[in-house]
């Protein structure tokens, strides 16, 4: 009742009470009259914005009050504070919002917001790069028809309850989004092919921390929402609220051992198979061991390139029997084909168990639900893909047998860049692909993403863009180090099996916050990563087993950045475990 009480009061000091109250955590929308002024005098109003935020504060949120200039301007407790697509501040309201971040308060303002001052001239984003660290370097047009898609990044602070770099789709919106830099990026918009446009700027959500306050800017606008999926943006605001109100969250990495993101560098080997080696070379330069997509017909020309592959480390998979496609192909065709190639393979590796060779990629990414589930019929485990195979840069389990299980159903890893092909058709300079490459692979890591880069043999030659590319790109992943997991394909889909066993729930019990895992059989999880979101910049938790209920498994803390923190446990097996976190 006390808390109740005070509530009202807070709320009947400021403006009309929208929902149930929460004392602790004040929400306020700010009604900008002169914003309202200005647009009604070109016509148009904020309506979209109003109307967008009401129908999600009423909700979403226990405690949100509607906020005048008058009310701002006396310096209500410091709480979260609204911008929505505010133009236009004049000088007494930019410093009360300064204030009030300064008092301890959160901000969450979008699009254009104090971009006009009261005569509505435009003043530009000094006020957005003060409060927020974001430099707005023009907008995202429309041309020839080009779709804009907004990619969050993976396990982040601010978008952690999407996949890695989802494809969201915001090219509808009435407005232009605009384009961002920040030291703190939460999403990039690219167009349908992951592609940006050259030289430009390509952010479009960030967030800064100080001691005081922590801020989160959308340079889009509110009439974006409703053309996005629902079930895709309206996670990200919710995380986005608890991340501003300081509400620790524990998240589930994609990726073991601590790294934030994942890079398969594999090898189409067909037409001049005899370059493989020059390709495992460069990798093996900096320790790493890649994965060969073979054309059986023609590693039965070249047996000592395999036998040499293999006992390099690498892994030798199927591309087929004959350079081409299966889509169009009838199921007994399909069937007798993959049953040539794996008798092809047969004879240059053995028929072992378990099978050295257990993945597959179809020529010209060509395939269907048939290929799929005879691929898994036939003992594959895993399969690379094209990028129009999933919304996501992430692997996922193959969607052609609903009825099959994780421990058994195929792993897809789709690819999720451009390929050295590619780079040929566009015409792509040696400088071009080196900084397509490099660009795509910081991409990959600050987004916790599944980066696949395929190289063909017939373009590994002498001369070739790759080859001329390669050894100074390789070097450049170096430089990530321990953030980045370089594996091979089987490595991958053995992981994403593992990593599916383990549940992971947040609780809080007697006010403090309970990680609980529960590991399902035949459990031998390696490197299990949970992120633990910091309440505070640069805070990192303890992690304690609360007695009866821990693993055997041993937890290490790793600091990822000032905003999350990695628990790693080493081998976790099947059972039902309990953490204290605390700070």
């Amino acid at each position: 009742m006390r808390g109740l009480l005070l509530c009202l009061l807070l709320l009947f000091s400021i403006s009309a009470s929208r929902a149930e109250a929460d004392p602790e955590k004040p929400i306020y929308y700010y009604l900008s009259a002169h914003t309202d002024k200005y647009l009604k005098d070109a016509g148009t109003s904020n309506n979209m914005a109003l109307a967008t935020w009401r129908k999600y504060l009423r909700k979403a949120c226990k405690c949100f009050a509607e906020v005048g200039r008058a009310e701002l301007l006396a310096r209500p407790k410091p709480g979260l504070l609204i911008l929505a697509s505010v133009e236009v501040l004049d000088d007494e309201e930019r410093q009360a919002i300064k204030a009030f971040a300064a008092s301890g308060g959160s901000l969450l303002a979008t699009w254009k917001t104090g971009s006009r001052n009261t005569q509505g001239e435009l003043v530009g984003y000094d006020f957005l790069d003060a409060l927020f660290k974001v430099q707005v370097l023009g907008e995202f047009t429309r041309h020839n028809d080009e779709h804009w898609f907004m990619m969050p990044f993976g396990d982040g602070p601010l978008t952690w309850p999407v996949p890695a770099q989802r494809r969201i789709y915001m090219a509808g919106a009435a407005q232009n989004m605009l384009r961002l830099e920040a030291d703190n990026l939460a999403a990039v918009v690219m167009n349908w092919g992951r592609e940006r446009e050259p030289g430009q700027a390509n952010g479009v959500m960030a967030f800064h921390e100080t001691d005081r306050y922590r801020g989160v800017y959308f340079g889009f606008p509110e009439s974006a929402w409703g053309f996005s999926k629902s079930s895709d943006l309206l996670p990200i605001i919710n995380s986005v609220f608890a991340w501003l109100q300081r509400e620790p969250r524990l998240v589930k990495s994609a990726w073991p051992k601590g790294h934030i993101a994942a890079h398969l560098m594999e090898m189409d080997t067909e037409d001049r198979f005899f370059s493989a080696p020059s390709f495992a070379t460069d990798l093996e330069s900096i320790g790493v061991k890649g994965t060969f997509y073979s054309l059986t017909s023609v590693a039965l020309e070249h047996p000592g390139v395999v036998q040499d592959l293999l006992a390099r480390g690498h892994e030798i998979a199927y591309h087929a029997d004959i350079h081409v496609g299966f889509a169009n192909q009838s199921p007994e065709v399909q069937e007798a084909r993959i049953q040539n190639m794996i008798a092809q393979m047969t004879t240059l590796i053995g028929d072992q168990t378990p099978r050295l060779a257990t993945g597959f990629r179809a020529p010209t990414e060509s395939y269907n639900a048939t290929t799929e589930v005879l691929l898994r019929r036939h003992g594959m485990l895993h399969h690379a893909a094209d990028p129009g195979s999933t919304e996501d840069r992430l692997p996922f389990f193959s969607r052609s047998e609903p009825g099959v299980g994780p421990e058994e159903a195929l792993v897809v890893l789709p690819r999720t860049q451009l390929d050295d092909v590619s780079y040929r058709k566009l015409w792509f300079s040696l400088a071009q692909v080196q900084a397509t490459l490099q660009y795509d692979l910081g991409l990959a890591v600050k987004g916790g993403a599944f980066s696949l880069l395929s190289v063909h043999t017939q373009n590994y030659v002498e001369g070739g863009l790759l080859t001329r590319v390669m050894p100074e790109y390789v070097q450049h992943v170096q430089t990530y180090q321990d953030r980045i997991w370089l594996p091979r394909a089987d490595q991958v889909a053995a992981w994403w099996r593992q990593r599916e066993r383990v549940k992971v729930q947040q609780l809080e019990r007697g006010g403090e916050l309970v990680l609980q895992m529960a590991v399902a059989a035949p459990g031998g999880v390696q490197g299990l990563t949970v992120f633990v979101m910091n309440p505070r910049k640069g805070r990192v938790p303890s992690v304690t087993p609360v007695p009866g209920k821990a693993a055997k498994a041993r937890v290490r803390v790793k600091p990822v950045d000032p905003f999350r923190s990695a628990l790693v446990f080493d081998t976790l097996e099947a059972g039902d475990f309990e953490y204290l976190i605390r700070y």
